[in-house]
């Protein structure tokens, strides 16, 4: 299976600098203009299914991607962002000036210490393992796109990799970056394999 995992599009709160976690805000206009780049940039490409997280910036960003395809995006919420709970919607000033010893708690061990109402990145990982092993199973010698979140990815790319979960922050994730991954057996200990992580050279056009 050979997987693209797609970061959505660019929103207001991305350009405020919020924490979005499981809440929503529209893509913004350079949002919407990612997501049509991208779109055409794979529009060659032979594209089996599309999956999206069914938080609403995802999805359209999935929208625009699948429509040359003349797919409809399937939504499974496994693909949401870490839930931030409390954190939800503050800017990172607010969170250090509201919450000055857990921001600086979690930045000692952001693996163990959780934002009230909000998940650790354990959970994270797991839930979208487990997208991928259905993936696997449903998908074999396809091309799947799934649209995700930048924490998210980082996750799941880290978790897929071999990487520690406390190093997954050395992903950088941008808005429509392109992370191309691929399971084949016979691997031994490398069944995942990534051909590029976060390529953004199709925004540039």
């Amino acid at each position: 299976m050979d997987l693209l995992l797609i970061r959505h599009g660019e929103t207001s709160w991305n350009q405020e600098q919020r924490y979005q976690g499981q809440q929503d805000s529209p893509l913004s206009e350079q949002g919407i203009l990612q997501a049509e780049k991208t779109a055409a940039f794979l529009a060659d490409m032979h594209i089996d299914a599309v999956y999206t997280s069914d938080l609403l910036r995802a999805k359209r960003t999935a929208e625009v991607i699948a429509r040359p395809h003349g797919l409809t995006p399937i939504a499974d919420p496994r693909l949401r962002e870490i839930n931030f709970g409390e954190w939800e919607g503050l800017t990172r000033h607010e969170v250090q000036a509201n919450y000055p010893e857990l921001f600086a708690a979690r930045f000692r061990d952001h693996l163990n210490v959780r934002v009230p109402g909000g998940e650790l990145p354990g959970e994270v990982a797991e839930r979208l393992l487990d997208f991928v092993r259905e993936l696997e199973s449903r998908h074999a010698h396809q091309t799947v796109v799934a649209v995700s979140h930048g924490g998210a990815l980082r996750l799941l790319i880290a978790s897929l990799m071999g990487i520690p979960l406390d190093r997954s922050y050395c992903l950088h994730m941008d808005n429509l970056g392109i992370s191309h991954l691929s399971a084949r057996t016979g691997r031994g200990r490398c069944v995942w394999q990534a051909h590029y992580i976060n390529s953004t050279a199709h925004l540039l056009v």
